[in-house]
């Protein structure tokens, strides 16, 4: 039994694994782990409605504002493809149960790694001690809400054998292999899971669902006369197996291959002000980072994000409309309903230039006296949830990317950007770009490398002058105490003037 009090640690999904040492494709090592393993097969979560409203009613016992009771249970497969070999296998399985008792904005929190009436008491006797009032309170009468369909499954990733599995990344392997003789290792991680969850609040709600997450990440490293370079590319969704029909690995791991190539020919960035042109996708990131988290409902009601003061006021260009949508058919950071039970919906931020709204679990949208927007998140059992961002993207506008492109006589055409640091307080950022060209006479011409990204996220907004209608999601995870998943997404744009490109010419 674990208790936190408004404490958020780093903590990844605990899993019963076993690895598998390095062999050859297909080697009876890897395929006769994948056979021979077996998860335990989940017993379903089997408390009674009585149980739950009892749970619930210990929460609650030493005066709390609300109490909730959170289950999981996590079945999934992970492998990976190293120097032309599956390096490592694991089947796992995770399963717990957390209770919170909230009071005003403060947390009590315990959870356990089973799953049980008796579990979950002593877990609802830890978390009411957050709470300071003289008089308990009592869960109302449970309310059964059904989930909507934004995430759907034709073919359950547990009915594809393993074996497929395997295929499928070998073949991608070789593909980004045969792509040039420059071309020295191709890594591949796979991952897939189903979760399991139920959501009881003392509200009444009660809601429960079971969802897919399909996760892969593909690295190609390339090197000619002593100059390297590293080719990203992942694919995610909460899907089935159908996922890979309109998501190919294979295909992901050419355009790895093709970057990490063409990046061997680069030139020295130049630096100074100068106009970048950002292509759809995870150029999102940028915006994730530098705009999106100051938008989260707890720094806002703390009063620690450059937008706390700004609902209604004019932050960007009109080019600019953002939004958070967790309803997004089958998307990396869909939800279906958060981790406190709300719904998930299509939120605007800003609209047109203008705050409209923020990003809310219960606690920041009671603070501030607004809805709950679906944006409660957290990576586990092991965690209370906390605002967070979902499908976060800048959406269409009218013009065309090749346009954008012709329209902007000198400048840096931004394809792929890699890590960085933000300031959320202040917007300032920094982004190392991995993939880049430089724009001379309205045409993209040579690829440059070293450049970087600095500015303020507020004036990246007011200098957008020119968004394209081609708007793409790119899938990640996202690190704020605890790790969730979730897609950023722009379309090609422009912003003229607002960053600085930090280069080694």
């Amino acid at each position: 039994m674990m208790i936190f009090e408004n404490r958020l640690p780093r903590r990844q999904f605990l899993k019963n694994s076993a690895a598998a040492a390095s062999t050859a494709i297909f080697g009876s090592s890897i395929l006769g782990l994948l056979a021979q393993t077996e998860c335990a097969r989940p017993a379903g979560f089997g408390l009674a409605e009585e149980e739950i409203a009892e749970i619930l009613n210990i929460a609650l016992d030493k005066g709390g504002d609300f109490a909730e009771l959170y289950i999981e249970e996590v079945k999934s497969l992970n492998f990976a493809m190293r120097e032309g070999k599956f390096t490592d296998a694991a089947l796992g399985q995770s399963s717990g149960l957390g209770v919170r008792t909230v009071e005003d904005d403060r947390n009590g929190y315990a959870y356990s790694g089973k799953i049980g009436a008796a579990e979950a008491i002593e877990a609802a006797s830890a978390s009411a001690y957050i709470a300071s009032g003289s008089a308990s309170k009592t869960s109302a009468p449970a309310r059964i809400v059904q989930p909507p369909p934004f995430i759907t499954v034709k073919v359950p990733l547990q009915s594809i054998p393993e074996k497929r599995k395997l295929e499928m990344v070998a073949d991608a392997e070789a593909t980004a292999r045969g792509h040039s003789p420059f071309v020295k290792q191709v890594d591949i991680s796979y991952y897939d899971e189903n979760k399991k969850r139920l959501i009881a609040n003392s509200n009444g709600l009660r809601i429960e669902n079971e969802i897919p997450l399909v996760w892969v990440v593909i690295e190609v490293f390339a090197e000619k006369n002593g100059v390297r370079h590293v080719g990203r590319a992942r694919i995610s969704g909460h899907q089935g197996f159908e996922f890979f029909e309109a998501n190919s690995i294979t295909k992901a791991a050419a355009e790895a291959a093709r970057e990490a190539v063409a990046m061997l020919e680069a030139k020295p960035a130049p630096s100074g002000r100068i106009p970048v042109v950002i292509e759809s996708g995870w150029g999102g990131v940028l915006i994730h980072e530098a705009v999106g988290h100051g938008l989260e409902g707890d720094f806002i009601y703390k009063g620690t994000s450059i937008y706390a003061d700004k609902l209604g006021k004019k932050v960007a260009s009109e080019q600019v409309t953002l939004i958070d949508d967790s309803s997004w058919p089958n998307a990396r950071g869909t939800t279906v309903f958060d981790d406190e039970g709300t719904i998930g919906r299509r939120n605007v931020l800003i609209d047109k230039g203008t705050v409209t709204g923020f990003m809310h679990d219960l606690i920041s949208a009671k603070k501030l006296s607004m809805q709950p927007t679906g944006n409660g998140r957290r990576e586990s059992y092991m965690h209370y949830p906390i605002p967070r961002m979902t499908n976060t993207f800048l959406d269409n506008g009218t013009g065309k990317p090749n346009d954008i492109i012709a329209d902007t006589p000198k400048g840096v055409y931004v394809k792929s950007l890699s890590g960085g640091s933000v300031d959320t307080i202040s917007g300032q950022f920094n982004f190392i770009v991995r993939e880049a060209y430089l724009i001379e006479k309205g045409r993209l011409t040579t690829p440059i490398r070293g450049a970087t990204l600095i500015g303020r996220g507020i004036d990246v907004l007011t200098n957008i002058d020119a968004v394209a209608d081609d708007l793409k999601l790119g899938v990640g995870t996202c690190g704020k105490d605890q790790w969730v998943p979730v897609t950023s997404g722009i379309p090609t744009l422009r912003v003229a003037d607002g960053i600085t490109v930090g280069g080694t010419a």
